[in-house]
């Protein structure tokens, strides 16, 4: 275990784009940057990354334990039941938690009977009916309540009814006034024009359903609305179509300038509990620059204090978004306390 006041060194940190090598003191259970030039106690042969998050997950479907040595540091959970992921997250925030840090939606917010109402693997507690406009803002605060700094919303046409432009509107109000984002999960033909014409921030899922036309592609930039990647759901045989349309729309999202981040929709089938590379590749393949690429994983942080929690990724970054892909899939991930034991 590091010491208080000793120093680690890495061959490399990203901070928005890659720095050479970087040193820091371990102070008061953080690492507090200091001269690169210092002489380390303990070197990492490799590069530091302050977080990578994985900003689409259902901590409800999954195991979240393994996600931070999978080199995970930090997640959205977007829909599941408050009660479950409440918890997890004060769970995470404990002194020594080794769970990742955690943000949630709390439940999903729809129609009466709409998605994701009735499907088997939404609990009761995690998905929330609205009747009228009126009841958005109760349901909002609820989900506030329970530690929510995200709202969810279901658009999704082809697994029943929508709710109505003026509900979607109401919410997206009432989480605007709690100092909240509103990421909205889109399918069937219109449905991300129905959500932009509400305000929402973010597409939780790459447009699967409907290649956008460039007028909502110029939007979403104008608008500076994030979308959230999630292809690799679709890399069975069976969901080609999805997958081409997807990527389609990422490649001219993110040609448009729209900020396209890393998420896996992880609990959506066999996913990897870690770094996926088969989601990086596939960002990789719609065109997605290496920098850009390592921002939607790895945001950009400060470097000046880092920590409790941190990836790093043996070695320094190839030059180009395929090998980047691969690369970063060998992120570790740990705490101030447990650095030493990472690198055993």
């Amino acid at each position: 275990m590091l010491e208080q006041g000793e120093v680690v060194a890495f061959e490399a940190c990203w901070s928005g784009s890659f720095r050479g090598r970087s040193a820091y003191t371990l102070v008061d259970g953080a690492l507090h940057r200091a001269d690169p030039d210092a002489r380390a106690d303990v070197t990492v042969p490799g590069t530091l990354f302050p977080r990578l998050t994985d900003h689409h997950v259902h901590l409800a479907l999954i195991d979240p334990e393994p996600l931070l040595d999978g080199g995970i540091t930090h997640v959205v959970d977007l829909g599941g039941d408050p009660a479950l992921t409440g918890r997890l997250r004060r769970d995470a925030a404990f002194p020594g938690s080794t769970l990742p840090d955690i943000h949630i939606a709390g439940a999903f917010l729809t129609c009466s009977g709409g998605y994701p109402k009735g499907r088997e693997w939404a609990p009761d507690g995690g998905v929330v009916e609205l009747d009228d406009p009126g009841q958005a803002e109760s349901a909002v605060r609820s989900q506030a309540a329970s530690g929510a700094s995200v709202i969810k919303v279901t658009v999704n046409s082809t697994a029943g009814p929508v709710p109505s432009p003026d509900l979607l509107a109401a919410i997206v109000t009432a989480a605007r006034a709690e100092g909240m984002p509103v990421a909205a999960h889109v399918e069937g033909e219109g449905m991300t024009a129905l959500a932009l014409d509400a305000g929402v921030n973010v597409i939780a899922h790459a447009p699967f359903t409907e290649r956008l036309d460039p007028a909502i592609i110029a939007r979403m930039s104008r608008a500076g609305t994030a979308v959230i990647s999630t292809l690799d759901i679709h890399r069975d045989a069976a969901a080609g179509q999805e997958r081409d349309t997807a990527l389609w729309n990422v490649r001219h999202l993110a040609a448009a300038g729209v900020r396209v981040l890393y998420g896996t929709d992880l609990g959506n089938g066999e996913l990897p509990l870690a770094v996926n590379e088969r989601e990086l590749s596939a960002m990789a393949e719609a065109g997605i620059e290496r920098d850009a690429l390592v921002s939607a994983i790895a945001g950009t942080p400060s470097v000046d204090v880092v920590g409790p929690r941190f990836a790093w990724v043996p070695g320094t970054p190839p030059e180009s978004a395929e090998e980047t892909a691969a690369w970063l899939a060998g992120a570790r991930g740990t705490t101030v306390d447990y650095l030493e034991e990472t690198l055993e």
